[in-house]
C-alpha cells in the first residue's frame, strides 16, 4: 500500500547521502516499486492514530490504518516504540517473518 504522503516521504529518504542513489537510480526504483503499491486515499481529517515522535513517521500509520494493515513492518526506532498502541501490529522484519512461521 502507499499513499500520496508516504510516497512523498519515500522520494524525500531515497535522496538521503547514506543510499548514494543519483536521481536516475531513484527514478528507477520508484518505476520498480510504485506499480506493485495499492494506492490508498487518506481522508480529510485522517484518522486518528497514536502519537508519534517524528511527523515524517505519521503518514505510514494512517496509511496503516486506512487501509486495514495487519501490520507496519519497520525498521523505525520511532514507530517501533508504539508497538501495542496501534489497532495493527508493528514489527520488525525479523519479528514480522516469525510470525508468519516462516524460517530465515
Amino acid at each position: 500500500m502507499a499513499s500520496t504522503a508516504t510516497v512523498q516521504e519515500l522520494v524525500r529518504v531515497l535522496a538521503y547521502p547514506k543510499f548514494q542513489l543519483d536521481a536516475g537510480a531513484r527514478e528507477e526504483l520508484l518505476a520498480d516499486y510504485l506499480p506493485y503499491t495499492r494506492t490508498v486515499r487518506i481522508p480529510a481529517p485522517p484518522p486518528m492514530v497514536p502519537v508519534c515522535r517524528d511527523p515524517f513517521d505519521v503518514p505510514f500509520l494512517h496509511l496503516a490504518a486506512v487501509g486495514r494493515a495487519r501490520s507496519l513492518v519497520t525498521g523505525d526506532r520511532d514507530l517501533l516504540a508504539l508497538a501495542g498502541s496501534a489497532p495493527f501490529a508493528i514489527l520488525t522484519l525479523d519479528a514480522f517473518i516469525q510470525s508468519l512461521g516462516v524460517s530465515s
